[in-house]
């Protein structure tokens, strides 16, 4: 997440001439990628992306796609221990993994499990869309 790799490949998502990086998620409901949202999820190529809504069941037939301009880092994604009993506290949503922002007062009880980024700058984009204008490799440069 920090070199803006492919989640797929690992290769890199910079060099679109725009200078924005692809993410793309599950989007129950059809629910589109909103402005300010948080995530783990790395960006994704073209092509990788186009790979995973195709065999990824996460995401067959219901996701989001949004090219991002910004995404500063937020905070991290882990488990929030008491500092009185050194127990793991519940977490406050139904996710194993509690977003804990940079500023918040829990971060140093908290053990990171992943980086987690807002997304600004969101222009929602159909796949297939982007896909047929992408002058990127037909597949991602990354490792394989």
């Amino acid at each position: 997440m920090k070199h803006m790799l492919c989640q797929v490949r690992g290769g890199s998502t910079f060099g679109r001439p725009d200078e924005r990086h692809l993410f793309l998620m599950r989007a129950p409901g059809g629910r589109q990628i909103a402005e300010g949202e948080k995530t783990t999820a790395a960006p994704v190529c073209v092509p990788c992306a186009v790979e995973s809504v195709n065999a990824c069941p996460h995401l067959r037939g219901s996701y989001a796609a949004a090219l991002v301009g910004y995404y500063p880092s937020w905070g991290v994604a882990g488990v929030v221990y008491d500092p009185s009993t050194l127990q793991p506290l519940p977490s406050e949503t139904d996710e194993p993994l509690e977003y804990v922002a940079h500023d918040d007062p829990r971060l140093p009880w908290t053990v990171a499990a992943r980086y987690v980024i807002s997304l600004h700058d969101v222009t929602p984009v159909d796949l297939a869309d982007l896909a047929s204008l992408e002058t990127a490799p037909a597949v991602c440069e990354g490792r394989r």
